[in-house]
């Protein structure tokens, strides 16, 4: 009995781009070997642009990384220390290699600004997302001449609470004015000065969002959570939280909460974790108690 030999023609094939080869699939024989690797040589993040020519540029950086920087080794090529004089033009070149990044008050006025900028990115854990897009409003309010007569730090927590609300991260302006040491009330006004001028459109806060981070500074339970989000949705469904501040209706349906799942905690602690007064704490109460079934 004879058998018949069949020829593979390769119709599909898989490429290896680690052994740089391309194999057939049906009979796995090497087609082409040493093949060019046509990857990036770095991967940085989708806002770089020279993924292949040099290292990122981010707008964090007050010359956008694109400046170069004389070292502080004072040592040749070859590693023999320098000489006496040659050591002394060196620490003069430095010096004026230092003032030439910043040649105008505007460039040390941004590079102070993008200085706070980082401080309070490490102080609040926030993503490099939100200080990216921090630094692009001061750099775009910096060019519309919006921040003169204004301290560096109000306009940097100004831009900073755009930025979080932008990419839907809670943080408050008495979070931010806390940790930048500014008074609340310049935040606020820088705020509204950058909202009226550059045209933005933020979006609202969710109070699901301030439910589940004052939840979790109160340390409560998590059926406590789950019940404080079923009482939000109920009442946004009645549409009795159009027009409230999220915070005032987040830290009232957290008490709320603690009322239906017998958790002992008073509108003072609520209040200090949340920042809203017991006032208005006991405001919003009355409002949705009617429409809530509590015992």
């Amino acid at each position: 009995m004879t058998g018949t030999l069949s020829v593979c023609i390769h119709q599909k094939s898989v490429c290896d781009k680690d052994l740089g080869e391309q194999i057939c699939i049906n009979c796995g024989e090497v087609l082409e070997q040493k093949m060019n690797d046509e990857r990036a040589e770095s991967s940085y993040d989708s806002f770089m642009e020279n993924t292949r020519t040099g290292p990122a540029t981010s707008l964090t950086m007050h010359n956008r990384g694109l400046s170069t920087i004389i070292g502080k080794s004072n040592h040749d090529f070859v590693g023999k220390p320098l000489g006496y004089q040659m050591k002394h033009f060196m620490n003069r070149m430095r010096l004026w290699d230092s003032r030439s990044q910043v040649k105008t008050t505007s460039e040390r006025n941004l590079k102070s600004a993008l200085y706070e900028m980082g401080k309070l990115k490490e102080k609040m854990d926030l993503s490099d997302a939100i200080i990216e897009r921090a630094a692009y409003l001061y750099r775009k309010a910096a060019k519309a001449r919006l921040v003169r007569g204004r301290t560096i730090k109000s306009v940097v927590g100004a831009c900073m609470y755009v930025a979080c609300r932008d990419m839907d991260t809670t943080r408050t302006i008495i979070d931010i004015a806390d940790h930048l040491q500014e008074r609340r009330k310049l935040i606020a006004k820088s705020y509204r000065m950058l909202f009226q001028n550059l045209r933005l459109t933020v979006s609202i806060t969710d109070p699901i969002n301030s439910i589940i981070k004052f939840a979790n500074n109160l340390q409560l339970p998590e059926i406590t959570k789950r019940e404080a989000i079923k009482i939000f949705d109920v009442l946004k469904e009645k549409e009795l939280t159009a027009g409230k501040k999220p915070d005032a209706v987040a830290a009232t349906v957290i008490y709320m909460a603690c009322i239906r799942t017998n958790v002992n905690l008073s509108q003072s602690e609520i209040s200090r974790i949340s920042g809203i007064s017991k006032v208005t704490i006991r405001n919003r109460f009355n409002d949705f108690r009617k429409y809530v079934k509590l015992v």
